[in-house]
């Protein structure tokens, strides 16, 4: 069976006359029998790509082509439009939550000078050039899912391209690239962000009202609670953008010294040394200069 005229040529099927040309010049040069000459695969797609410029270079085979098909080529009443990609960038809230977007997008739209037929009074139609579709820019809302991350590809069926002579849109592919938050550090489904507390609440222990990234929750911290020390909270992470789950949160606590003291505070931290006396090098005086 023979392979599509357009996809031999690797070209879209919106391609305009001098994309066709310029692919089968590149085909042409790179399987050329004179260059092949022992190579008989080479031979046979070389004719191949010959045969595909032959009936694409000629407006009005190419049109019968697009309508019709050549026997043993496949294809439906009306070919199919290319597909469409655009790449939108999302703030960290619109990812995890999700949004609905207005995108532009340039696509090739239906003819409205000659109803996508091609033909006006019986002759090419000038803005289309004869396809049946001229590019316009369009504005399609996507609807982008809870919990997309940066490299995601959205599908949106029945918005990339119109076909020529009436032919079913392609679809449009919406890559992602998320911003990054000032708080929030994401790892696939799990957040991280850092939180400080006092060093009164790392003695005593706090419940400390946490942002997450769908809302607020509850951290409970503690006694005796240390700088650096994680604590996950499950479930308050990330939407999972392949099922209902979420991620969990994980958040690190920063103890935050006082500074300023005055004489008075001074003497009660003293005190308080004096009250609670620590040794907290005690390993260290097990080694003296490195020697064991």
């Amino acid at each position: 069976m023979r392979r599509d005229y357009y996809a031999v040529l690797g070209v879209a099927a919106t391609a305009p006359s001098r994309e066709i040309r310029q692919a089968y010049r590149r085909l042409a040069r790179q399987y050329s029998p004179d260059v092949n000459f022992w190579d008989v695969q080479a031979r046979g797609l070389f004719e191949e790509i010959a045969e595909a410029y032959r009936v694409l270079s000629d407006p009005g085979a190419r049109a019968m082509y697009d309508r019709f098909g050549l026997p043993g080529v496949a294809l439906p009443a009306g070919r199919r439009g290319d597909d469409v990609h655009v790449a939108v960038e999302l703030a960290f809230a619109h990812a995890v939550r999700g949004v609905r977007l207005d995108l532009p997008v340039s696509r090739f739209s239906p003819c409205r000078t000659c109803g996508a037929t091609g033909l006006v009074e019986g002759a090419p139609c000038g803005p289309c050039q004869g396809r049946g579709v001229r590019r316009a820019s369009d504005i399609v809302t996507v609807a982008i899912p809870p919990g997309v991350d940066s490299g995601v590809q959205i599908r949106v069926a029945g918005e990339g391209s119109a076909g020529p002579f009436g032919g079913p849109r392609g679809d449009l592919l919406v890559s992602t690239r998320v911003q990054e938050h000032p708080f929030f550090v994401r790892k696939g489904d799990n957040v991280h962000r850092e939180v400080p507390i006092s060093v009164w609440e790392a003695l005593l222990g706090a419940r400390i009202r946490v942002p997450t990234p769908l809302g607020e929750t509850t951290l409970v911290v503690p006694p005796g609670s240390t700088g650096g020390q994680v604590f996950r909270l499950r479930g308050q992470g990330a939407p999972k953008l392949a099922d209902d789950g979420t991620g969990d949160l994980y958040v690190t606590v920063r103890v935050e010294m006082p500074r300023g003291l005055d004489p008075r505070t001074v003497e009660l931290v003293r005190e308080l040394e004096r009250l609670m006396p620590t040794e907290c090098r005690t390993a260290l005086h097990r080694y003296n200069g490195g020697a064991a």
